[in-house]
């Protein structure tokens, strides 16, 4: 059971933004990365939203946007 004020987070959502060659021996990079897979699952699970709260907190971040809370 997931409880209201809850977060999900899920790192690595940075690779969104890396340049598409960064690595290539990896099957991941724009569009198919951690923050896409963010981006299908609020699709169908609308009791979540981003807390962008947390993108501001520290110099670096290998979680933009990856902050789930849930309000529902």
């Amino acid at each position: 059971m997931t409880y209201i004020g809850s977060y999900c987070v899920v790192f690595d959502t940075l690779i969104e933004q890396m340049p598409d060659d960064t690595y290539s021996d990896r099957p991941w990079g724009r569009g198919n990365s951690p923050l896409s897979a963010i981006d299908e699952f609020r699709i169908e699970n609308t009791d979540f939203e981003i807390d962008r709260s947390f993108d501001g907190r520290t110099f670096i971040s290998v979680a933009p946007r990856g902050f789930l809370k849930r309000i529902f």
